[in-house]
């Protein structure tokens, strides 16, 4: 049985109401509560009904970090409404809709330098919840159920020169994994077209956070160019499909390449790197660091498993950072950095010039610190920044915002 509403075997039908069942502390603030959702996360854990209900918790915390109810009202950077490729653009003959990743033509090294990794992801993270809303208006209009999508993957272009930069695969793996944890089994299929030598390498990179269930539905379409069109054409009626991939579909503008569609391969201007401009937000704090000094950040975790996340930006200069742990007896207690449990080893970033993030599980209770050190400079003081934030455990269903309150930045002339 697929699994699907009208076609479960009596396995699946229990592991259905059972999910419910489990789930119905949370039901309310879930934003669907129908059997075709529900089966969507079964189907997703191959109707493990444990695994389920902790994707599905996990879901609520993630929608909360990424704000997901605010989410399709916000307006992303100017760089990545310009410069990231993926749009929409029509329906398979099946009803399908379409969204269009020319990846192949993506300058990832100027997005990263121009965008932070969680603005960069929160643009993907829109883009999911606007599939949700294309698949509410389809099956309006067509009067029969449509919640499943088509992804086309154009690779003509990629790279490891240009495409295998250690900011950009964080970036993507970090997009594959928020989609895969808050857009379950919303995928028809996957194609590859353009297939380039090194497709198997980049698809290896991302393949570890896929479920089985996604990576059976990833097709790669080799052959000549003619091939891949007779498919696409079989996938999609002429009038819909983009001309540059064998349709008859030209926007209004005339462009056959149909970039001006589906985001050209333009390179991000140098002028919009974030080196030109620090990243400040309304929830970021700021904090000066004394030459030949030390700054630190507490977090206080009252909960094991959290995840922690900060990032930050410093003006004219660059800083180093680490991430320390202390019991919650020494909260408040500045303290050497060697009299401290070493969680993320100290190093020299260039914060300055690019944003600067990263994330740790929290495995147990206690104060967590983010130092920044500048006892390496005789003669710069440095301002920083920052932004932290703290992500309950699932089963806790909460998250921790925080800000001056939460944080405090103290000195610490001694290192």
């Amino acid at each position: 049985m697929s699994g699907h509403v009208g076609d479960l075997n009596p396995k699946q039908s229990a592991a259905l109401d059972k999910l419910k069942e489990k789930v119905a502390d949370i039901t309310d603030q879930l934003e669907e509560s129908d059997d075709y959702f529900f089966l969507r996360w079964l189907r997703a854990r191959n109707f493990d009904v444990e695994k389920a209900e902790k994707l599905l918790r996990d879901h609520l915390v993630s929608r909360k970090t990424w704000r997901m109810d605010e989410l399709l009202a916000w307006e992303p950077p100017t760089v990545l409404q310009k410069y990231l490729t993926g749009r929409f653009h029509g329906h398979t003959r099946e009803g399908h809709p379409i969204f269009w990743e020319r990846t192949g033509r993506l300058d990832l090294k100027g997005i990263v330098r121009s965008a932070t990794q969680e603005d960069i992801v929160r643009c993907r993270v829109k883009d999911g919840l606007r599939m949700l809303e294309k698949f509410k208006s389809q099956t309006e209009k067509l009067g029969r159920r449509i919640d499943t999508c088509v992804i086309i993957y154009d690779l003509e272009g990629l790279s490891i020169q240009k495409h295998f930069i250690p900011k950009g695969v964080k970036a993507i793996i970090e997009m594959v994994k928020v989609f895969e944890e808050n857009f379950p089994e919303i995928l028809e299929m996957v194609y590859i077209v353009n297939v380039p030598g090194v497709f198997d390498l980049a698809y290896n990179i991302v393949k570890p956070f896929l479920n089985d269930v996604t990576r059976k539905k990833v097709v790669p379409i080799s052959g000549a160019p003619q091939v891949c069109h007779e498919r696409l054409r079989e996938l999609i009626e002429p009038s819909e499909l983009p001309a540059c991939y064998g349709g008859t579909f030209v926007p209004e503008d005339g462009d056959v390449s149909c970039d001006s569609l589906l985001v050209s391969s333009a390179l991000v201007p140098r002028a919009m790197y974030m080196s030109a401009k620090v990243p400040v937000n309304e929830d970021s704090e700021t904090l000066t660091v004394a030459r030949r000094s030390s700054a630190q950040l507490e977090i206080a975790v009252t909960k094991p498993n959290c995840k922690l996340w900060w990032g930050f930006a410093s003006e004219q200069y660059d800083i180093a950072y680490s991430v320390l742990f202390k019991p919650e007896q020494q909260a408040g207690v500045k303290q050497h950095a060697a009299q401290m449990e070493e969680i993320v080893p100290s190093k020299r970033v260039d914060s300055h010039q690019n944003f600067e993030e990263g994330s740790t599980t929290c495995a147990k209770m206690g104060v967590y610190v983010v130092r920044f050190d500048n006892t390496y400079s005789w003669t710069k003081s440095k301002v920083v920044h920052y932004l932290t934030r703290l992500e309950v455990a699932s089963d806790e269903q909460e998250e921790a915002e925080l800000g001056a309150a939460a944080a405090s930045a103290c000195a610490d002339d001694a290192s």
